[in-house]
């Protein structure tokens, strides 16, 4: 199966392992790259990530049968107001954003008739960044959470189909679903540690080990990309960190109290939790 010419605005770290993932399993007739600085493209390029590298969206979309936003979640919604008015009929447009609700809604109101919208965003990556860290593997295995439209049966299809052939497992879900569950499962992680981090002197950080360095792992992902996936998804990140901090003061509460009953429970539980997903998962990858 091959989707024809695929447009990738970002080829970064996702966008590029796109564009690997394409190539490699021969997905796509062309690959186009889109970036913002020739020396990004430059990169893609030597990568091999895409096919053509060019600076302008408005003028690589015109013949794009698939065009892939995947740029940080503030540059999605005006990128996509930039390009839609020069994308061909029945052209399909979609997005990698760790967001949906705002970005969904936004550019739904701005798309064409003659244009299908499928929100997307695969649970993949890492803390780097770039398109020297792709992989055209990145997305084997992982989760990918697609936000479909009853307007856009076609589109669904393909996009779905784009990345179960990229090695990922579909989930729908709503728009205000996706937020409100990766709130808890994505961006409360990073928050905590960030905050935990901060919370350490930074002279006795060198006295960490695996368990700290695991732990805060992906506190050192790009500020700035994050700044704005917390502002986009602020309600539900703001209800997350009450409920960490419910759980947080009971914790201190028995420690004070010095019930080890009731903190051998909440450790048993959050063992028990923890090893019947992440358990399994390691058993079906094996």
């Amino acid at each position: 199966m091959q989707f024809g010419t695929v447009c990738i605005i970002g080829p970064g770290l996702i966008g590029g392992s796109i564009g690997l993932g394409l190539k490699k399993r021969n997905l796509a007739k062309t690959v186009i790259g889109v970036g913002h600085r020739a020396s990004s493209i430059e990169n893609a390029l030597k990568m091999l990530a895409i096919d053509i590298g060019i600076l302008n969206p408005e003028e690589a979309v015109k013949d794009a049968d698939i065009v892939i936003l995947a740029t940080s979640v503030n540059q999605i919604i005006d990128t996509a107001k930039k390009v839609i008015p020069f994308m061909k009929s029945n052209a399909i447009l979609t997005d990698v954003g760790s967001t949906k609700n705002y970005i969904v809604q936004q550019i739904t109101h701005n798309i064409r008739k003659d244009i299908s919208f499928i929100g997307a965003h695969p649970i993949a990556g890492s803390e780097q960044r770039g398109v020297e860290f792709a992989s055209p593997d990145l997305f084997v295995g992982c989760n990918c959470i697609i936000t479909p439209s009853n307007k856009n049966p076609k589109g669904l299809e393909t996009i779905s189909s784009l990345w179960q052939l990229l090695g990922a497992k579909i989930i729908y879900l709503k728009p205000e679903q996706h937020d409100e569950i990766l709130a808890y499962v994505s961006h409360l992680p990073h928050l905590i540690a960030s905050c935990l981090v901060n919370s350490i002197k930074q002279e006795h950080l060198v006295y960490g080990a695996s368990g700290l360095r695991d732990t805060t792992r992906v506190a050192s992902g790009d500020p700035e990309l994050w700044i704005n996936i917390f502002d986009q998804n602020r309600e539900n990140v703001i209800k997350s960190i009450d409920q960490f901090m419910t759980e947080l003061a009971g914790f201190r509460n028995d420690l004070l109290k010095k019930n080890d009953t009731l903190l051998l429970d909440r450790l048993k539980k959050a063992k028990l939790s923890r090893d019947s997903v992440f358990q399994n998962n390691s058993k079906n990858k094996a």
